[in-house]
């Protein structure tokens, strides 16, 4: 299967409201933030749109919106992955919440350096949760911490899928690869020009690195349909203008990292980790954080799941917000153990998307390994 590489470049700042209501006339202490980077849900109505206009598509031309783009619930014959945040051509994926951070010490003082340790899963202990497998660190580790918003390059997570440990220098936070803009803003009147009272409102924009670009991966669009390699958009809230540039790609797995090579241990059990590279998407999330997400062989025995996100949106057709659907973030890892027989099709689901709105890329995984043979 061939793929588009679809890259948006944000040309001055952008807002993607989150889920918190931005209602009117609630006062000039409402703040509401803008989430980053945005969901597969809104860069796909920009890719949709795009493609559309240029098959001759008009607002006031509902009919001739062409039928291999789908409607407002499904993408017709495209399927996306992504999005992926790329830094000077380098694909940069969330940590995984098996690692944890901790500084290190010179001569009993902290200083700026800081080294990562694994989590595994420890004994079977019960709690809330029933009898389960809490995750533990491989070693001690006091004064260890969650990595906290932090991205590996393609390389760096290679390295941690077979069992290694990133580079410090080689990560990046979300604090060096976009800046948040607070924004004060009223209406005014058309026809006298003067401010409305009780309408003054808050936000906080998002001003991306210079070098940030956001990328999505697009099959199925016709090979006949010429396609401007360039072009520029409004995209998010406000409609803030966006450049996109299209390059042709071969296979999508240049772009996440390689295969790791699963071997059963010692003992014969097949040990390895599912991590979400985007957010996933499940009917139930609920069975999904105590058991991983559905057709991965083996059994879960534990997991490092971070807090839920919530995706909206408008819906275009009914002219309505949609409901609020509850994510697992990118990042979110389970330990699995299978018999030695699944290796071939446990390294089949590297890349694959699970879940629910699949062929949007909700729900990809990497598959890595674990085990005391590492």
């Amino acid at each position: 299967m061939s793929w588009q590489c679809w890259i948006f470049r944000i040309i001055d700042t952008c807002f993607f409201r989150d889920s918190l209501p931005y209602n009117a006339s609630e006062g000039g202490y409402t703040v509401v933030r803008g989430g980053f980077p945005p969901f597969i849900t809104t860069l796909q109505g920009a890719i949709r749109t795009s493609l559309a206009l240029e098959r001759g598509w008009r607002p006031d031309k509902k009919n001739s919106w062409p039928a291999q783009l789908g409607g407002p619930d499904d993408l017709g014959d495209l399927q996306l992955r992504g999005p992926y945040l790329v830094l000077e051509e380098q694909p940069f994926f969330a940590m995984p919440l098996f690692l944890l951070k901790r500084k290190v010490k010179k001569d009993g003082h902290s200083d700026d350096t800081a080294d990562f340790i694994r989590l595994k899963p420890g004994d079977a202990v019960e709690c809330d949760l029933g009898v389960v497998r809490l995750p533990e660190p491989e070693e001690k580790a006091p004064g260890a911490e969650l990595a906290g918003d932090l991205y590996l390059s393609r390389s760096e997570m290679q390295n941690v899928l077979v069992g290694g440990a990133p580079v410090l220098k080689e990560l990046r936070e979300a604090g060096s690869l976009w800046f948040e803009e607070p924004r004060t803003g009223l209406e005014r009147d058309d026809d006298t020009c003067a401010a409305r009272e009780g309408m003054l409102y808050n936000c906080i924009h998002i001003r991306p690195d210079k070098r940030l670009r956001i990328a999505v991966l697009v099959s199925g669009v016709p090979g006949d349909w010429k396609i401007e390699s360039c072009r520029a958009i409004n995209l998010g809230g406000e409609g803030r203008l966006a450049e996109i540039r299209i390059e042709q790609l071969i296979d999508f797995s240049t772009v996440i990292p390689p295969k790791a090579v699963l071997q059963p241990s010692a003992d014969g059990v097949l040990r390895f980790t599912v991590t979400l590279i985007t957010p996933g998407w499940y009917e139930d999330p609920c069975k999904v954080i105590r058991e991983g997400p559905p057709g991965i062989p083996g059994r879960c025995v534990s997991a490092c799941v971070g807090r839920a996100v919530q995706v909206g949106g408008w819906d275009l057709a009914g002219n309505m917000p949609r409901p609020l659907v509850s994510l697992l973030p990118p990042g979110s890892a389970w330990f699995f153990e299978a018999s030695a027989a699944e290796v071939r099709k446990t390294t089949a689901l590297h890349g694959q998307c699970l879940g629910a709105r699949a062929a949007y890329g909700f729900g990809q995984v990497l598959i890595g390994r674990w085990g005391d043979d590492l």
